[in-house]
């Protein structure tokens, strides 16, 4: 029994001092590769932040030449005498929009379509929106209008 004491005794106390010994030892198994692999990395990082420098300038650029397509307003604002409901054109024309309104209901309906060719081949591409929605009963349907304003076509709608 005694004995079973004293070799657990030795044996936790040699576990002890091993692992107390690997927590401090400087010894990196391998050091070189991973000293390879952070420096390839810092490298790559640099390269990846002058890119994104570029791109950042070019997007200031293109924000500076028309401000106006890059503010962000609200979809839907009610003010004191009339109702503005904006979509987000995100760089379509507003003369592709169609608006009707029938029934207390307004609609919106876009289609765009693209085609292109070029030396490997044909491309085309088409997006459509269509969205209703009804006109509050305080409107005065007579008197609704739209606008463009920046990216957004606006519909504004005048309480009675």
């Amino acid at each position: 029994m005694k004995r079973k004491m004293i070799i657990s005794s030795v044996l936790v106390t040699l576990l002890a001092s091993v692992t107390l010994f690997a927590s401090k030892s400087p010894y990196v198994p391998y050091l070189n590769e991973e000293l390879e692999h952070n420096k390839m990395a810092i490298k790559e990082y640099k390269e990846s932040i002058k890119e994104l420098e570029k791109r950042n300038a070019y997007l200031e650029k293109l924000k500076k030449q028309n401000p106006k397509l890059y503010v962000k307003k609200p979809l839907f604002e009610e003010k004191k005498d009339k109702y503005i409901y904006r979509v987000k054109l995100e760089g379509a024309k507003a003369k592709n929009m169609n608006m009707t309104i029938k029934d207390h209901i307004i609609s919106l309906e876009m289609s765009l379509k693209t085609e292109r060719s070029d030396k490997n081949g044909y491309y085309m591409s088409s997006r459509s929106f269509y969205q209703q929605f009804s006109i509050p009963k305080d409107v005065n349907e007579k008197k609704i209008t739209n606008r463009v304003d920046g990216d957004y076509f606006e519909i504004v709608m005048p309480k009675k």
